[in-house]
């Protein structure tokens, strides 16, 4: 049964096509090393197990990693060697790297798919190396010569190989001796092998013999239309049910977006029904404005996301309030006063009604339109209750024949 890299331990190897025919790849580090690295290097670590492709680090005035022949090659000819469908699960990060006197950290690192580990990385500290992250876990309790970091070529020779590590104080780049698994330090334009290090993302699918599989992203469906359908007017909250589904199966991490705002994240099965919850919800429906809206959903395996667009359009026109619960009167309710805050277009379908029973079955509702227009005090006409007293209103606002729009904002009232 497939795995994924999160579950290969440090030290393990896995298996991908470079140019055709598989390498093996050492599993060297999940996840983040330090807080020196960007985000985008949260992913298992992989370094090529061999050493490929015999080069010049740079030319003998190189005295940059970003500007190095090395790097260059790295992104561009190297990641050429690999499947497409692989290529496309390596991720783009940003690395600690040194600049001349300084160590560029976090997002101001440098950008690649491919790079060279640091000295530090393979666990090597001197004081006159630059602080380029920290010790991967595959390197952890390595001595200073240590076999367990010498490399061998296709016949099987073990060779010196570049790190990315230029030391200023000697014009030299770190390396590592093919006798011993030392550091060495040579020039920029000496000859020497690379072992390229990728940073994948922790759900990528491993198969029992050990080989990284092309994922297949999630797909997002819903009966309500297809990616950039417009699902039409709405005037009240609404259903929208959408299935996330991911051809290797797993969870899928689900976000949710209301005009490009996310609104809700959870996980789910693959293949689960869902609801798109800020439609569905009277409050969050109700504080739109009229007019046209996005929808996104947007489902992640780890590796790969899918995702599904629509559109509608809110158009609500009238609007109706009452209490849920009438308020009850220890004695019989003969006056109110009522505010209704918020603007009402002047040639508004505009009613209000009170009652002082509303706990009865057949309550008596009196117009307090004017009433309440004007401040004035509402008096009521009626004057029984078969059930305790109980006050309530209801509001009924419609847009007039100029099509301006209003809202209420606010009720207050009170009643003796």
């Amino acid at each position: 049964m497939a795995s994924t890299l999160s579950a290969q331990a440090a030290g393990s190897t896995v298996t991908l096509d470079v140019d055709g025919s598989p390498c093996d790849f050492l599993v060297v580090q999940q996840g983040k090393p330090d807080d020196s690295y960007d985000d985008s290097c949260d992913g298992t670590w992989l370094m090529m197990e061999g050493l490929y492709n015999e080069m010049a680090w740079g030319g003998a005035s190189t005295n940059k990693y970003s500007a190095s022949d090395a790097h260059a090659w790295l992104n561009d000819d190297f990641l050429a060697l690999l499947d497409p469908d692989i290529l496309a699960m390596v991720k783009t990060v940003k690395i600690p790297v040194a600049d001349g006197a300084a160590v560029l950290t976090g997002a101001d690192g440098l950008e690649a798919k491919a790079f060279l580990p640091s000295a530090r990385e393979v666990g090597w500290v001197a004081s006159s190396f630059p602080v380029e992250g920290s010790c991967l876990a595959f390197f952890d309790g390595f001595s200073n010569s240590d076999d367990r970091r010498m490399a061998y070529d296709s016949a099987g020779a073990s060779k010196n190989w570049f790190t990315r590590t230029y030391v200023r104080s000697s014009g030299r780049v770190a390396g590592i001796l093919r006798s011993s698994g030392g550091p060495t330090q040579q020039d920029p334009d000496a000859i020497m092998f690379l072992r390229p290090v990728m940073i994948f993302p922790s759900g990528t699918l491993v198969s029992d013999s050990g080989a990284i599989q092309p994922n297949s992203p999630p797909a997002v469906t819903s009966p309500s239309g297809t990616d950039g359908a417009n699902i039409g007017v709405r005037n009240t909250p609404f259903l929208l049910e959408y299935t996330a589904a991911d051809p290797d199966g797993g969870s899928l991490t689900l976000t949710e977006a209301l005009d490009g705002e996310t609104t809700r994240t959870l996980t789910a099965a693959s293949g689960v029904a869902q609801h798109f919850a800020a439609v569905n919800d009277p409050p969050a429906f109700l504080q739109l404005e009229n007019g046209a809206h996005t929808l996104q959903v947007t489902a992640s395996d780890g590796a790969a996301s899918g995702s599904l667009g629509l559109t509608f359009t809110k158009a609500v026109t009238s609007a109706s309030l009452t209490l849920t619960q009438p308020i009850a009167a220890s004695a019989p309710i003969k006056a109110a006063v009522l505010t209704v805050g918020g603007s009402i277009p002047a040639d508004a379908d505009y009613s209000v009604e009170v009652t002082n029973n509303a706990l009865d079955p057949a309550p008596v509702w009196q117009d307090a339109t004017d009433e309440v227009r004007q401040g004035g005090n509402i008096v009521f006409s009626n004057r029984t209750a078969a059930e305790s007293p109980a006050f309530n209103f209801r509001i009924q606002a419609a847009r007039g024949l100029s099509g301006t729009g209003g809202y209420i904002d606010s009720v207050t009232g009170a009643f003796q």
